[in-house]
């Protein structure tokens, strides 16, 4: 049985927990599933998220738990992007400054929401739903973020600077023959953002 948090934490279901977070459940699930924050089971198998875990993952990275210390490609990929970070004095780049402390936060979970989609195994049964699945989310997270970056007010080339700086470091982290289909889903994510910062026109 789960016991209640003794910190003045409290237990957050599923849904609770996405809608702080502003991500689906099947992006949480697999956060989940995949040890980047820690989930408990009610009796009845739901799952529920201590508050301070879930606000844990807006946090920067060296203020948190690290995830990601195994060998996969969102664990190889998270460790590159944050070497680079530290070594190129990233905060001195224009697309760093053009957002502020609270733009920052929702810019991991962006990433984190993307690296989780593009490190997805393709499936061999159902695999073609499963492309278009993750296409139509690729194009949704583009849009999201666009929206995010140009109600901002940052630039658009700062914004798909940023973007350039994360994806190149995902596509860097993975085999060869994932390359492509990487590239593929950040090709809708530009799409989405690209039409987001129109619409805003």
């Amino acid at each position: 049985m789960v016991k209640l948090p003794t910190n003045g934490d409290r237990w957050l279901s599923l849904g609770e927990a996405c809608r702080l977070l502003d991500v689906n459940e099947a992006t949480l699930r697999q956060w989940a599933d995949n040890g980047h924050v820690p989930v408990y089971r009610t009796p009845g198998g739901h799952r529920r998220f201590r508050s301070s875990d879930v606000t844990a993952l807006t946090s920067p990275p060296s203020t948190r738990p690290q995830p990601g210390g195994d060998g996969t490609l969102e664990g190889s990929a998270l460790r590159r992007i944050r070497r680079r970070l530290h070594q190129e004095k990233v905060a001195s780049q224009p697309w760093y400054q053009s957002v502020e402390e609270e733009g920052r936060g929702r810019m991991r979970l962006f990433g984190r929401r993307l690296l989780s989609l593009l490190a997805q195994e393709p499936g061999g049964q159902g695999g073609r739903r499963q492309r278009q699945d993750a296409l139509a989310e690729s194009n949704t997270l583009g849009r999201e973020y666009g929206a995010e970056m140009s109600e901002r007010g940052v630039p658009l080339s700062d914004t798909l600077e940023a973007f350039i700086f994360f994806r190149s470091l995902v596509v860097d982290s993975a085999d060869p023959e994932h390359q492509g289909r990487i590239l593929e889903l950040a090709d809708r994510v530009l799409i989405g953002l690209a039409e987001s910062y129109q619409n805003r026109m």
